[in-house]
């Protein structure tokens, strides 16, 4: 089935073009979509949106399109009205021909205040006795419903009945009962699966089997109508496969002429391989598979000179270096990234041999000490030790002089006058 994309988006911008951020209207209908998504988002500038003749069986993603003035959703699955309150500018809204039993909620739009002009034919609900009393006192911001203008004192009589037509209302919808959603899972996907799997079935379908099906009678729900919907994609696709049949997919050829495998990567993994250096006793495959996928979706065949992986109908051949032991290997699978270590022992490696030291080379020099004074051992003379208040007692005169010529300058004698010095008693001596 169909799904709102960006390219589907840009594709149906040609007039703006192929800008989506400034698109203001857009036409969606008729594309076998299921849900209504990216709109709010992608296209937050939207005034026109035409959505009719889907599967749509929600209004949900568009409450914040603001500018959002026209939203068609006629020849749908929707089974009640919600999802249109953010939705401030809306002025006409068109559910023609869904499943809308529930009219009750309809009551979701009195905050629509510009909203004046709503289509409800063709559902299950405009058949109830004084429906269209019910939806003019529900809605009195509504000028139009189904088409037809609301005159003011077809408005006052809605209002003066309301209290006694609302009862009605309710009992009608509790008789009727409200129609499920669809749910995709629990239909058959027959048809279209058995296309997929095997075009060829696309010859079978015939033009006799496509005028019995648009004959026969089917019930009016949104079950029928989406498998209504997928019989007619099926035979969209039988016509397609008809008129350009794929191409066979050319035979995988996986050995040479000689015998020799062929190297074959189809899912461009990034893969490693270890131990190729001739004194490695084995062979170690490090290759990446899925996180989250399961074991047994995995298929590995270690052969005496390659290996092959099928993963998810793809292939990966690696032919390898040297001959292995395919039933001495393992194989383990890392349960934090996911990634399989295949360990392939070799048939034959070599042996790193480590030559004997010989019997004639000269022994290492003995190491020299060296050895400070006479290399006598010189013993600790305490007798010899005094204490300082002692040599102060012994030397006292010795110890001040050489106090008092640390800090002495070098005497020097008198200078002699100059010859032209006047010793003149007015002038004070210098000091």
């Amino acid at each position: 089935m169909g799904r709102i994309t960006l390219d589907l988006l840009r594709k149906r911008a040609e007039h703006n073009n192929k800008e989506i951020s400034t698109l203001e209207e857009v036409s969606l209908h008729q594309e076998s979509l299921e849900r209504i998504e990216l709109l709010d988002s992608a296209c937050r500038e939207l005034k026109i949106l035409y959505l009719q003749n889907n599967i749509i069986s929600r209004i949900e993603h568009v409450g914040r399109l603001k500018n959002l003035r026209y939203l068609n959703l006629a020849l749908n699955n929707i089974v009640r009205i919600g999802g249109l309150t953010g939705c401030e500018a809306l002025e006409k809204l068109d559910l023609t021909v869904n499943f809308i039993v529930d009219v009750s909620t309809a009551a979701t739009l009195q905050a629509n205040r510009n909203l004046t002009e709503l289509y409800l034919t063709g559902n299950p609900c405009a058949s109830f006795k004084d429906y269209r009393k019910y939806v003019i006192s529900l809605l009195p911001q509504l000028t139009q419903l189904d088409g037809q203008a609301i005159t003011r004192s077809e408005r006052i009589l809605a209002l003066q009945d309301f209290e006694a037509v609302k009862p009605s209302i309710i009992k009608q919808i509790e008789a009727t009962g409200e129609l499920p959603e669809v749910d995709p899972q629990s239909i058959s996907q027959e048809a279209w699966a058995q296309l997929e799997q095997d075009p060829s079935l696309a010859a079978e379908i015939t033009d006799e089997m496509q005028q019995q099906f648009w004959q026969e009678e089917t019930d009016h729900t949104p079950q029928a109508r989406y498998e209504m919907q997928m019989k007619q994609e099926a035979f969209k696709r039988a016509e397609a496969l008809q008129r350009d049949p794929p191409k066979p997919k050319p035979q995988r050829r996986l050995f040479k002429d000689d015998g020799t495998a062929y190297n074959i990567n189809e899912g461009d993994w990034d893969f490693r391989l270890d131990g190729q250096d001739p004194y490695s006793p084995a062979l170690e495959l490090d290759f990446p598979c899925y996180k989250h996928m399961d074991t047994s979706q995995i298929e590995l065949d270690v052969q005496p000179t390659y290996v092959r992986i099928v993963v998810k109908d793809k292939m990966f051949q690696l032919s390898l270096p040297d001959e292995v032991h395919p039933d001495r290997g393992s194989a383990k699978r890392s349960q934090i990234t996911g990634r399989l270590l295949v360990t392939m022992p070799k048939v034959t490696f070599h042996t790193r041999v480590v030559p004997p030291q010989a019997a004639s080379d000269p022994e290492p020099p003995a190491l020299e000490r060296l050895e400070l004074g006479d290399g006598k051992t010189n013993k600790l003379r305490l007798d010899t030790i005094v204490t300082d208040a002692e040599v102060a007692k012994n030397q006292p005169k010795q110890m001040s002089r050489m106090l008092i010529d640390s800090t002495r300058s070098k005497p020097s004698g008198p200078r002699p006058n100059d010859p032209d010095f006047e010793d003149d008693d007015d002038v004070p001596p210098l000091m």
